[in-house]
């Protein structure tokens, strides 16, 4: 292709300098003939200005015989200009014929001018008129040559400037030939250049956006010379793009396998930037893991998933992984239901492109920790339970005999009333250890459940008619506790061991009873989540609340902040709870008291009804 365009320019170019050459020759050759024709131009009115000097002269001459002749001066005028007329037409180049015809009229100028002279001179009348016929003659007859040289150089210059006219409109037509020649030559080039290049143009261009759209697979065919060896490198280009495509798909799947199967959450999270936290992708496990979708989670900060303790310090993660460490930490996670559970964090900076990312991989531990306080437990339960075997072994039997001899001697009749009020003291104190040795043999032993399908609500009703009795015999009307029920109807039952379940609300009624001496109220709400598929029991008290302190050893065996009590109660009620296969949450509520949660898992996905049992005000003195 290249070789043909240089060959068409090489023919264009040599026509366009033949027409340069042509057009420049004619335009000398115009020139020349304009020239000529100016000449012929001046030739011609220096002969027209001859004559009519001659014939100025001759009129001087035929003044002579009227009544007011010129004068001589004048005549004299006349005479010289003439003969400077001559002598200008000599000067001129001429052809040697007329340059012999110049020559002739300039003598007979001459013989005029002699014979005018002699006019001047005295002469006799008969002279006088024979000078006067004389000059009359030579007067007449070089106006006559003068007049024929002048009609020679009109014809003359008539020819000329018709044949000029006539070249310069060949000229004319040759120029306007080669000026419409140019645009047609450009047309044919064009053409010729578009036909050999537009159509491989256009197969490059139709290649280029095939790949542009995915198709890896597309290849040129049929184009040669230049465009065939660039459709060639085009084709290489392609299939090298193809491999290095399906590489990095292939990459990509197994990072994507690897990314969405993996059992621990993974975020990509901005590093750097007033969007430093923000989530960028996560995997399903992270999604799974938090109860959030994908893209829920893409629209968040990895704060908001933190609980408020572990969101404090997040900037001075990000702050250490930025600086290129590579952190390793536990803290606690919150669900989008609330729920919080604990998840190992190892977390590293990713910096791509020059910018900052963060790769975290979250490790929900819950099970790790349970397995810990397990251990822990068990540890303490071993503790508890040979502790509890001496003590019954060492106690119970003497401490059995003490009751029945203090029950004894009570019943004497001889007894003032004081003694035997001390006496039942003693008794009551006597059935107190009696009690602190069961409590330590349950959380040691404690008795294997028996599950069965039980509705929850039935249980917080009779549990929460025998606390209302209990508080009815122990309290007077100024310490009254108001018992308020919000039970939603119709709840899915539960597989639980119904003696441990009323022991689970028991405890948890009792405590809160006591934790309000100067009387308040006790609300009980029950709630299903169909999502999550657990039930939800609320108790909450109107009394002083718990310290953070306290609050955070409150499951502790042993740990009580009653002058009697055993701290056994909410350590066998949370145990008891977590074997049912649920959880139990404290916190303070905002206008006072406690709000206790229990969590537990709900068997089958039987509907909830929207009815509550509303308005059981209940007052027990």
């Amino acid at each position: 292709m290249k070789k043909n365009i240089l060959l068409l320019l090489g023919i264009f170019s040599l026509a366009a300098l033949a027409g340069g050459i042509y057009l420049a020759y004619s335009f000398e050759r115009r020139l020349s003939d304009f020239n000529m024709i100016i000449e012929l131009h001046h030739v011609e009115n220096l002969r027209e200005h001859l004559l009519l000097n001659i014939q100025k002269v001759k009129i001087d001459l035929y003044s002579q015989s009227s009544l007011h002749p010129e004068s001589g001066a004048a005549i004299e005028t006349h005479v010289i200009d003439m003969e400077k007329s001559i002598n200008s037409c000599h000067e001129c180049h001429h052809a040697p014929e007329v340059l012999e015809r110049i020559a002739d009229v300039r003598q007979q100028v001459d013989q005029f001018k002699g014979a005018i002279r002699l006019l001047a001179m005295p002469v006799t009348n008969n002279s006088l008129r024979r000078n006067h016929i004389d000059a009359h003659t030579l007067g007449d007859s070089l106006i006559g040559k003068v007049e024929t040289m002048v009609v020679t150089t009109s014809e003359k210059l008539r020819e000329r400037t018709v044949e000029s006219l006539h070249r310069a409109r060949r000229m004319k037509i040759a120029m306007i030939a080669l000026i419409a020649a140019g645009p047609l030559i450009m047309i044919v080039f064009a053409v010729t250049v578009l036909r050999g290049v537009s159509r491989p143009v256009q197969v490059l261009l139709h290649a280029a956006r095939a790949l542009k759209t995915g198709d890896l697979g597309h290849r040129i065919q049929g184009l040669k010379d230049e465009f065939g060896e660039l459709a060639l490198a085009f084709n290489d280009m392609a299939e090298a793009l193809q491999l290095t495509m399906s590489a990095i798909e292939e990459s990509e799947k197994r990072y994507r396998l690897l990314f969405e199967t993996a059992a621990d959450a993974i975020f990509i999270i901005e590093g750097e930037g007033r969007e430093a936290g923000r989530i960028l992708q996560a995997n399903q496990a992270a999604a799974r893991m938090h109860g959030y979708t994908v893209d829920e989670l893409t629209k968040m900060k990895i704060q908001d998933l933190d609980t408020p303790e572990a969101a404090a310090d997040a900037h001075l993660r990000i702050e250490h992984i930025a600086r290129g460490e590579w952190i390793k930490c536990e803290i606690n996670h919150r669900r989008k239901d609330g729920s919080v559970f604990p998840v190992e964090v190892s977390a590293g900076l990713l910096e791509t492109g020059g910018h900052k990312f963060i790769l975290a991989m979250d490790r929900d531990i819950t099970d790790r920790k349970r397995a810990e306080r397990e251990l822990r437990r068990a540890e303490r339960i071993r503790i508890c339970g040979e502790l509890a075997t001496g003590l019954a072994h060492e106690i119970k039997n003497p401490l059995a005999g003490i009751m029945v001899s203090m029950e004894a001697i009570s019943e004497e009749t001889y007894l003032a009333d004081e003694d035997r009020d001390l006496l039942s003291k003693v008794i009551g104190e006597i059935k107190r250890i009696e009690f602190l040795m069961q409590g330590l043999l349950s959380f040691a032993h404690p008795p294997k459940p028996h599950m069965s399908s039980i509705g929850v609500n039935s249980v917080l009703e009779i549990v929460s008619s025998l606390v209302l009795k209990e508080c009815s015999r122990s309290r007077d009307k100024a310490h009254a506790i108001r018992l308020t029920s919000q039970l939603q109807g119709d709840l899915p039952e539960i597989m639980a061991d119904p003696m441990q379940l009323k022991q689970i609300f028991m405890n948890l009624m009792l405590n809160a009873v006591d934790a309000m001496p100067d009387g308040g109220t006790l609300t009980v709400r029950s709630f299903f989540d169909k999502q999550a598929q657990h039930l939800r029991i609320e108790l909450s008290d109107t009394g002083r609340g718990i310290d953070a302190a306290a609050m955070a050893r409150i499951f502790n065996p042993f740990f009580t902040t009653k002058a009697k009590g055993t701290g056994l109660g909410l350590s066998i009620t949370k145990r008891l709870v977590e074997e049912h296969g649920g959880s139990i949450h404290l916190e303070n509520n905002r206008d006072g008291g406690v709000t206790c949660r229990v969590y537990l898992p709900a068997g089958g996905d039987e509907g909830v009804l929207s009815n509550e049992k509303q308005g059981q005000n209940i007052s027990c003195r």
